[in-house]
């Protein structure tokens, strides 16, 4: 890590001192250049450069949905435009993943720019929730410099890092992910420029550097980095709420939601790795309230204190919003299928099932889902080999189909 933080801020301080000198060009990625790349075999070159950090994104409206385009890039770019995922376009995008063919040299940079060209060129939903970029790399640039009026690659570079820091699509940061593996043509001596490589294609806001750059040493954990970014990106576009109808406890009540015990006899809910747990009071207007509020295994955006929606009396009804079960895919109907609640009695010291308390009809899970617009960048040099292309085609299929939503 200290390697890495060192790296990165020798590069932002080149960038700094490069803003300082106000060196824009024609083909300046910061400036708006309109070089793009030579289109490859599959598909159209690049795009028409930034538009320098400003707003971003076209005047047109588009419907809410999960937007997705894909780069492959080796001495040619091919490019899939960014679409809107359904069960068509998902199949297209793994098609199109499919038929990218390996090449000599690495346009890294130039990628990642033309990523950048086309979300800024994209039409924007009305509810757009994030900008994205994923990148795969297992090398090093070469040649992406030839495609500007830069003179050498770390300029270029300079250059995409200040853009990524500065664009906004949609009145949104972008935030860029970058998944990197040390390629067979990367010697010892190679390691700092891959590293800077690494930081400079990456969004490193509030030092959250992990959370954007994953440096991995095997194919397996390419599979487990993309497996994380699919999931962080599909968690900020849903929001899960859950609804509790139950009758409502005598003020003060412990009392303990489970998610994943199946016997109901005394003391049962100690099993509980999945639950929430709180005291209820009501306040000044009869309203029901869960104080002291307690996540295990089980996460939501509602916090510690939460008032009930409405009182339906016997019922008190409460909404937790932003719901979350890392240990699934996302938070559904399915994770409540066992749910059961607790009470515990003070004077037998003792956590005792809600038999009144009812799964079915007392509890819904309703899902909210936000637009997004992401820009997938796959390195398809010839240093990855066969074997390990055909791998990284398949984990990025799955990154597609892991940004399912139910729009």
């Amino acid at each position: 890590m200290q390697k890495f933080m060192k790296v990165l801020a020798a590069l932002m301080l080149t960038v700094a001192v490069l803003c300082a000198a106000g060196c824009t060009k024609p083909d300046d990625p910061s400036n708006g250049g309109d070089n793009g790349g030579n289109g490859g075999n599959n598909g159209s070159g690049g795009g028409n450069g930034g538009n320098g950090g400003s707003g971003g994104g076209s005047n047109t409206e588009l419907p809410a949905g999960m937007y997705l385009g894909v780069i492959g890039f080796n001495q040619d770019l091919y490019t899939k435009p960014i679409t809107r995922l359904d069960a068509s376009t998902i199949q297209q995008t793994k098609d199109f993943i499919d038929e990218l063919p390996m090449g000599g040299a690495t346009l890294l940079y130039h990628a990642v720019n033309t990523s950048l060209d086309m979300l800024a060129s994209n039409g924007v939903p009305e509810d757009l929730k994030f900008v994205s970029i994923v990148n795969f790399t297992d090398g090093l640039d070469e040649g992406s410099y030839t495609f500007s009026n830069y003179s050498s690659g770390s300029q270029y570079l300079q250059a995409v890092t200040q853009r990524i820091r500065n664009e906004r699509i949609g009145n949104l940061n972008v935030g860029a992910h970058t998944i990197g593996i040390k390629g067979n043509d990367v010697e010892s001596y190679d390691m700092p420029e891959f590293e800077a490589n690494l930081a400079g294609i990456s969004s490193l806001r509030d030092e959250h550097f992990d959370t954007y750059v994953h440096s991995v040493s095997s194919f397996d954990e390419v599979r487990e980095a993309f497996r994380v970014i699919a999931r962080a990106l599909h968690d900020q576009t849903s929001n899960s709420t859950m609804t509790l109808r139950l009758p409502a406890p005598d003020p003060n009540t412990r009392v303990r939601f489970t998610f994943d015990v199946l016997t109901e006899g005394n003391d049962d809910a100690l099993q509980s790795q999945k639950y929430i747990e709180g005291v209820y009071i009501t306040n000044s207007t009869g309203i029901g309230v869960l104080t002291n509020v307690q996540y295990v295994g089980v996460t939501s955006t509602s916090g510690s204190t939460i008032t009930a929606d409405r009182m339906e009396r016997p019922f008190a009804i409460f909404e937790f919003e932003g719901m979350n079960d890392p240990d699934d895919s996302e938070f559904s109907d399915q994770t409540i299928v066992n749910l059961k609640e607790w009470k515990y009695n003070n004077n037998g010291q003792v956590w005792k099932i809600n038999s009144e308390f009812t799964n079915s009809g007392s509890t819904v899970t309703t899902d909210n889902y936000h637009s997004a617009l992401i820009m997938l960048n796959l390195d398809c040099s010839e240093s990855l080999g066969t074997a390990h292309f055909r791998e990284l085609k398949t984990y990025a299929k799955e990154f597609v189909d892991a940004l399912r939503t139910n729009y």
